[in-house]
């Protein structure tokens, strides 16, 4: 196998034993874990300042609602066979 990255990185999954491929992907779960909580540490994306923009917009236009928790699960019941 080849990752397309630059320089492109050949594992030899063919012949690598079942042993070293749950090796590699423990060792890739890891700096992915590694990974993600470094990301989620810092500041939030600039994504979620949209969406949020986006909701306080239809909330001020009254496009949208806020509800009460037991509320929406009443109503959600009333929807669900």
């Amino acid at each position: 196998m080849i990752l397309a990255t630059d320089p492109p990185i050949e594992i030899p999954l063919e012949s690598m034993s079942l042993a070293d491929k749950l090796v590699l992907k423990e060792a890739l779960d890891q700096d992915l874990q590694s990974a993600c909580q470094t990301d989620l540490a810092g500041a939030p994306q600039d994504w979620h300042f949209k969406v949020l923009a986006e909701r306080e917009k239809r909330l001020a236009s009254g496009e949208s609602h806020l509800m009460e928790l037991d509320d929406f699960i009443t109503a959600m019941r009333r929807t669900m066979p």
